[in-house]
């Protein structure tokens, strides 16, 4: 059951009272069920003596409709309501939840319409349901990652502040004004400039109605905002719906709530969102990084063939060196790239635009300055084979065809943003990279080896100095991309 209500039982147990029994003497003939709007939730109960009416709820609301008040056992007027209303904010500000309960007795089953006059005001019960001790660091995190945090409550004003300092959501000194009440928010159909700014710092929304929600998600996405709403109730199903992202609890969320969502949570732990936004972030650079390797790679055997064949060069590449080059450089680094981790300021970088494409300008010069990195490094070789070694055409074919091999493997080395660490980076703590590139070279040799596959792709023997050489404009290519990487030249 609802987890207020096993509370509720479990005190009544501890004082000695037998609430099965209870509820076997004094069966229910109506039921008002909770209201959003009302805030209060009312049943009349049958015994011997008559009907019982019993009401309970925000305090603010029941309190309304109480004329009278029960004092050690007799019903007297109710003359101290605004006493009632301090204790009421001394107890919020501690960030208790509370429930104000009434009764009344008619000798009749009372009509819907006058089911809640004249009631009187029995007490209140506070209870604490504290936040979750790695709330607090999720928050600051999303803080970090420029995500905006809203709690949006049916909470009384007072607790819905507790909570929020407790949370880091506000400041330990802020004032109660900054905490908005339901009552006070405006009609955001019609905001000016100024109230749209407010609203758009506020962090804290109490006594919010399932309808004020809604209009509060609405307003946000109006003023381009990605929204991603938790909730778990029948009442947060519009709002679940209307959400870009709508996340509904797994455990304690109702089955209309797990339907309306995009996403549920099988932990019900706020903390769970945290580590989705971070994945999530991971795979589209995973996705970068793949996209980015694969044209700089696949631009620089375009070129380098081209210029090669305009300057009347022996050609770099052979239609099943191609072949085999895209099968080994295309795949398996590509792969791994995919299975990264993500850096370890991913959560410390602001989000990007909902519109922002894969391949940004910025990508795009870094992507066209990785390519002709390797291109110098392929022609330089094949120019340097061609007129100081004076080498046979196979010969040239196969240094140029190496050395794109050797460079296109380093080439993911280069994928890491300028800011990082060259040794110490997302790609460099990828096992799957490292395993990717031991796969490829054994790859090669073994083409280099084996007689039939060396055959069909023209490739012959090499000296060792010859190797050196290939090693030397391999590297020379990642050295003359991060050299213009750390001027700027790249992200």
């Amino acid at each position: 059951g609802d987890s207020i209500d096993l509370a509720l039982i479990e005190m009544a147990e501890q004082f000695g009272y037998n609430p099965i029994l209870i509820q076997k003497n004094n069966p229910e003939k109506m039921e008002l069920a909770f209201d959003t709007e009302s805030k209060m939730m009312t049943t009349v109960n049958i015994n011997e003596e008559g009907f019982n009416t019993y009401t309970k709820g925000a305090f603010e609301n029941v309190i309304q409709h109480c004329n009278t008040i029960i004092k050690d056992g007799k019903i007297e007027e109710f003359k101290n309501k605004e006493n009632w209303f301090k204790t009421v904010d001394k107890l919020a500000a501690q960030g208790l939840r509370i429930l104000a309960f009434a009764t009344k007795k008619t000798n009749k089953k009372p009509e819907l319409k006058n089911l809640l006059d004249n009631l009187s005001f029995i007490g209140l019960i506070a209870f604490i349901d504290p936040p979750r001790e790695d709330v607090k660091s999720t928050i600051l995190t999303y803080k970090n990652a420029g995500i905006k945090v809203v709690m949006i409550t049916g909470d009384h004003q007072e607790t819905a502040k507790k909570v929020a300092q407790e949370i880091g959501l506000l400041n330990a000194h802020v004032n109660t004004d900054e905490v908005i009440h339901g009552k006070n928010l405006p009609n955001l159909n019609t905001l000016s400039d100024d109230q749209t700014k407010n609203l758009l710092k506020a962090s804290v929304f109490a006594r919010v109605t399932p309808k004020q929600k809604l209009n509060l998600i609405t307003f946000y996405q109006k003023n381009k905002n990605i929204v991603g709403m938790l909730g778990d109730g029948v009442n947060d199903v519009p709002a679940l719906k209307k959400a870009d992202i709508g996340i509904a609890m797994g455990i304690r969320g109702t089955e209309a709530a797990k339907e309306a969502a995009d996403i549920i949570l099988m932990d019900d732990k706020f903390t769970t969102t945290e580590l989705a936004i971070k994945q999530g972030r991971a795979i589209f650079q995973n996705i970068r990084q793949f996209v980015v390797y694969l044209l700089s790679s696949n631009l620089a055997e375009i070129i380098s063939v081209g210029i090669a064949a305009l300057a009347n060069l022996p050609s770099p590449l052979l239609p099943l060196q191609i072949l085999f080059l895209n099968l080994i450089t295309d795949i398996f680094p590509a792969l791994a790239l995919g299975l990264g981790k993500g850096e370890k300021d991913i959560m410390e970088l602001p989000p990007r635009k909902s519109d922002e494409p894969i391949m940004t300008r910025k990508l795009w010069y870094s992507t066209i300055i990785y390519g002709l990195a390797i291109t110098v490094a392929v022609l330089g070789i094949t120019i340097y084979s061609n007129y100081v070694l004076e080498l046979p055409t196979e010969e040239i074919n196969n240094m140029a065809f190496f050395t794109l091999i050797f460079a296109q493997l380093l080439n993911v080395f280069n994928l890491p943003k300028r800011h990082l660490s060259f040794f110490n980076n997302e790609v460099t703590r990828n096992l799957w990279v490292w395993g990717a590139i031991v796969l490829c070279i054994i790859l090669v040799i073994a083409a280099y080896v084996t007689p039939p596959i060396a055959k069909a792709l023209s490739i012959g023997f090499l000296s060792f100095d010859k190797l050196k050489l290939i090693l030397l404009f391999g590297f020379g290519s990642l050295v003359l991309a991060q050299f213009i990487k750390r001027a700027g030249g790249t992200i």
